[in-house]
Protein backbone atom coordinates (compact mmCIF):
# COMPACT_ATOMS: atom_id res chain seq x y z
CA UNK A 1 0.00 0.00 0.00
CA UNK A 2 2.85 2.40 0.61
CA UNK A 3 4.90 1.53 -2.46
CA UNK A 4 1.42 2.25 -4.37
CA UNK A 5 1.60 6.33 -2.85
CA UNK A 6 5.00 6.91 -3.86
CA UNK A 7 7.32 8.11 -6.77
CA UNK A 8 9.61 5.75 -8.59
CA UNK A 9 12.55 7.60 -7.41
CA UNK A 10 11.27 7.03 -3.57
CA UNK A 11 11.68 4.25 -1.67
CA UNK A 12 9.46 2.67 1.00
CA UNK A 13 10.75 -0.27 3.15
CA UNK A 14 10.02 -2.00 6.17
CA UNK A 15 12.31 -0.30 8.96
CA UNK A 16 11.66 -3.41 11.76
CA UNK A 17 8.14 -4.50 13.57
CA UNK A 18 5.30 -2.04 12.59
CA UNK A 19 7.28 0.50 11.58
CA UNK A 20 8.25 1.52 7.71
CA UNK A 21 10.22 4.31 6.43
CA UNK A 22 10.04 6.35 3.53
CA UNK A 23 12.99 7.68 1.65
CA UNK A 24 12.23 10.72 -0.30
CA UNK A 25 15.40 11.57 -2.40
CA UNK A 26 14.98 16.01 -3.46
CA UNK A 27 11.87 16.34 -1.44
CA UNK A 28 11.60 19.62 0.63
CA UNK A 29 10.05 19.36 4.12
CA UNK A 30 6.44 20.39 2.80
CA UNK A 31 6.50 17.78 0.52
CA UNK A 32 7.33 14.78 2.29
CA UNK A 33 4.47 16.18 4.70
CA UNK A 34 2.34 15.72 1.85
CA UNK A 35 3.56 11.84 0.89
CA UNK A 36 2.90 11.34 4.26
CA UNK A 37 -0.20 12.64 4.48
CA UNK A 38 -1.41 11.26 1.33
CA UNK A 39 0.24 7.73 2.64
CA UNK A 40 -2.02 7.99 5.99
CA UNK A 41 -5.25 8.72 4.01
CA UNK A 42 -4.32 5.69 2.14
CA UNK A 43 -4.55 3.64 5.12
CA UNK A 44 -6.86 4.77 6.60
CA UNK A 45 -9.29 4.29 3.25
CA UNK A 46 -8.77 1.17 2.87
CA UNK A 47 -11.24 -1.59 3.43
CA UNK A 48 -9.55 -3.69 6.25
CA UNK A 49 -11.07 -7.19 6.95
CA UNK A 50 -11.42 -7.09 10.24
CA UNK A 51 -11.29 -3.23 11.58
CA UNK A 52 -10.47 0.09 10.77
CA UNK A 53 -6.49 0.55 10.60
CA UNK A 54 -5.09 3.91 11.33
CA UNK A 55 -1.24 5.03 11.08
CA UNK A 56 0.78 7.92 12.72
CA UNK A 57 3.79 8.88 10.75
CA UNK A 58 6.67 11.28 11.67
CA UNK A 59 8.49 12.90 9.12
CA UNK A 60 12.56 14.21 9.40
CA UNK A 61 14.04 16.00 6.71
CA UNK A 62 18.40 15.50 5.70
CA UNK A 63 20.18 18.49 7.08
CA UNK A 64 23.88 17.09 6.89
CA UNK A 65 23.43 15.30 10.05
CA UNK A 66 24.40 11.67 10.49
CA UNK A 67 21.96 8.57 9.35
CA UNK A 68 21.19 8.20 13.12
CA UNK A 69 20.25 11.60 13.97
CA UNK A 70 18.09 11.66 11.07
CA UNK A 71 16.42 8.11 12.33
CA UNK A 72 15.58 9.66 15.59
CA UNK A 73 14.29 12.63 14.46
CA UNK A 74 11.83 10.66 12.67
CA UNK A 75 11.23 8.56 15.36
CA UNK A 76 10.62 11.15 17.84
CA UNK A 77 8.36 12.51 15.83
CA UNK A 78 6.49 9.12 15.39
CA UNK A 79 5.93 9.48 18.87
CA UNK A 80 4.62 13.03 19.09
CA UNK A 81 2.27 12.17 16.86
CA UNK A 82 1.00 8.76 18.67
CA UNK A 83 0.96 11.26 22.12
CA UNK A 84 -1.26 13.51 20.14
CA UNK A 85 -3.71 10.91 19.44
CA UNK A 86 -2.81 8.63 16.92
CA UNK A 87 -3.91 9.01 13.04
CA UNK A 88 -1.54 12.06 12.24
CA UNK A 89 1.06 13.36 10.57
CA UNK A 90 3.81 15.51 12.90
CA UNK A 91 6.53 16.93 11.27
CA UNK A 92 10.64 16.87 13.57
CA UNK A 93 11.53 20.66 13.53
Amino acid sequence: MIAGEVRPSDCAARYGGEEFVVILPETNALGAVRMAERIRLAIEQQAWLLRPITTSIGVATYRNQDVAQLVQQADAALYRAKQAGRNCVIFSE
